[in-house]
């Protein structure tokens, strides 16, 4: 506070910066002239933009079809014949199921098969 007192002691209230006369209305055409000229490359990156984003959009489905026929192979290649007969078992079972909850005999079965 001290500080402050003593300088407006020595100074006073008045503000002892100004801005010259007509400054600020020539300022922005001369800050213009005195910018080196260079070519503006927005709009090149505007004219690449789709290309960039049909290489990305390609390659994310490229990786992405490379990563399912590389995870789905194992997976069919990876059963036991056990394990597939099991599954065959199980369907026979099921439509045998099927057969009999429908009182179906061998007989009506040829006879629906025929007719399609």
């Amino acid at each position: 506070m001290n500080e402050e007192k003593y300088i407006e002691e020595r100074v006073g209230r008045r503000n002892p910066y100004k801005v010259p006369e007509g400054y600020f209305d020539a300022f922005t055409s001369q800050l213009m002239q005195q910018l080196p000229e260079r070519p503006v490359k927005a709009s090149q990156v505007r004219m690449r933009r789709p290309l960039y984003l049909a290489a990305a959009c390609l390659a994310a489905l490229l990786i992405s079809g490379v990563a399912w026929m590389f995870f789905s192979q194992p997976e069919a290649q990876s059963q036991a014949p056990v394990q597939i007969a099991a599954q065959q078992e199980s369907v026979e079972e099921s439509i045998d199921e099927a057969a009999d909850y429908m009182m179906l005999d061998n007989h009506e079965i040829y006879a629906l098969l025929s007719e399609n």
